[in-house]
């Protein structure tokens, strides 16, 4: 009697353990709510999506992810760099990396806003360029200041005849500073343009930096997507002499990031995408 006795005490002591392990939240088997997902497959398009949720006093932050996931910020800008990148907007031309001949962008637009007495044939630009181009020089006249283009696109053929030239003026030495050879300007692109205004008669000169128009650009042109693409104190990195007038589209993220970090398009690329 007194060994059935002892039983039962021991059966109800287990039962009470149980109930009081219940309700205190202690999980009976290890990991069924902490498992760590990466929201790297979220980013990647995966179907992690990471739906676990943290033990919370509150309850404010019930249904939230398990792990902190990159701010909407970040998520946005690396969607936006990716679409740019699609896009072709950081094709990257330069003295190390030449396009072919026959390169030519089959989106080419005609900008509105260019130096009369320049050739036709430069005034076009990729369709997204050009349409920010647009935006560009509107904004600028509503703020006092003309800025049109003076070439914009131009072809192999072009360029070969530009630079010809102007190696037979100031020798090769001289025009490797400021006049890219066939093949390897980005105005074949169709995403860079030379720039300038009637308070320099519309010339490509360094003095334009010192011009309101030239201010305002060298301030402005990143709102609509384009860089300075030869900035001053760069001339080892772009390996050409600064150019003030010289714009590059890129998208207004990359602009952005390019213009507050003092960065060339070359070390953007390096460092960033």
């Amino acid at each position: 009697m007194k060994q059935q006795t002892r039983a039962i005490y021991i059966t109800v002591a287990l039962l009470i353990a149980l109930l009081f392990i219940g309700c205190i939240g202690i999980p009976l088997i290890s990991g069924s709510h902490f498992s760590v997902k990466s929201n790297w497959n979220i980013i990647a398009g995966g179907n992690d999506k990471g739906q676990g949720t943290k033990p919370d006093d509150t309850g404010k932050n019930a249904g939230k992810p398990d792990v902190l996931t990159e701010s909407e910020e970040s998520i946005a800008r690396r969607a936006a760099l990716k679409e740019d990148l699609d896009k072709g907007l950081f094709i990257l031309v330069n003295k190390q990396n030449p396009v072919d001949s026959s390169y030519k962008p089959n989106d080419l637009t005609a900008i509105k806003y260019f130096a009369a007495d320049r050739s036709e044939v430069g005034r076009y630009l990729r369709a997204e360029a050009a349409e920010a181009f647009n935006l560009l020089s509107e904004t600028a006249a509503e703020e006092g200041h003309q800025i049109v283009v003076t070439t914009a696109y131009r072809s192999y053929a072009f360029q070969s005849t530009l630079y010809n030239n102007y190696v037979k003026i100031h020798g090769q030495q001289e025009a490797d500073t400021f006049s890219a050879q066939p093949g390897k300007s980005e105005h074949q692109t169709g995403l860079a343009a030379d720039v300038s205004s009637p308070s320099v008669n519309y010339q490509l000169t360094k003095d334009y930096i010192n011009t309101p128009e030239g201010k305002w650009l060298n301030d402005n042109a990143y709102r609509f997507g384009f860089i300075i693409r030869f900035p001053k104190g760069k001339e080892d990195i772009t390996g050409y002499m600064y150019e003030p007038w010289h714009i590059r589209y890129v998208g207004k993220t990359a602009a952005k990031e390019i213009f507050d970090k003092g960065f060339t398009l070359e070390e953007y690329l390096e460092k960033e995408i």
